[in-house]
């Protein structure tokens, strides 16, 4: 036996389908279309603190702690010419955190996505400065930026990225 839901809107009509934030049950009439799926009226007219996300004050905060731990990291571990999977986690986790801290602890995507892009950044800086290091100080920046390698961006790109995306899964 089945249990029959019932619209909480109109108690006389059959539905399977329901608010995807407050689980109430909604006929075709009554589902609205959120930007996550399926939403009663209530839960699609929640301002976005209401619903959890950052506001765009916290995001600007956020990408600015992000962008700074990524240039500072990026730098030294460009200077120690340690560019590799373990710096790029490492670089990530910490770019991820300032992040975290300087939105007010958000999880949210936007935050999560500038965390990713500004590891992204430290990565190329470390990998940038660490090819400076090979080249002589006199290097040109064209034959800088051809010396970095595979290896020496992309694999530790891939773990900045991932390092920042662990931290808001903790």
């Amino acid at each position: 036996m089945s249990d029959k839901l019932t619209c909480f809107y109109h108690p006389n009509r059959e539905t399977r389908v329901s608010c995807g934030r407050c689980d109430r049950p909604l006929c075709p009439d009554c589902v609205r279309h959120g930007a996550t799926g399926v939403r009663c009226k209530e839960c699609v007219s929640l301002s976005p603190a209401e619903r959890g996300l950052a506001s765009q004050q916290q995001i600007r905060t956020a990408l600015a702690a992000a962008l700074g731990a990524a240039v500072l990291g990026g730098l030294v571990f460009g200077l120690l010419n340690w560019v590799n999977v373990v710096s790029g986690l490492m670089l990530g986790f910490g770019v991820g955190l300032a992040a975290f801290h300087a939105s007010g602890r958000h999880r949210d995507m936007s935050v999560q996505a500038l965390s990713g892009g500004s590891a992204l950044v430290g990565i190329l800086l470390a990998a940038v400065v660490s090819s400076f290091g090979m080249t002589g100080a006199g290097g040109e920046l064209g034959r800088v930026l051809v010396n970095v390698s595979f290896s020496q961006f992309v694999l530790p790109s891939v773990a900045a990225i991932a390092g920042a995306m662990v931290r808001f899964l903790l």
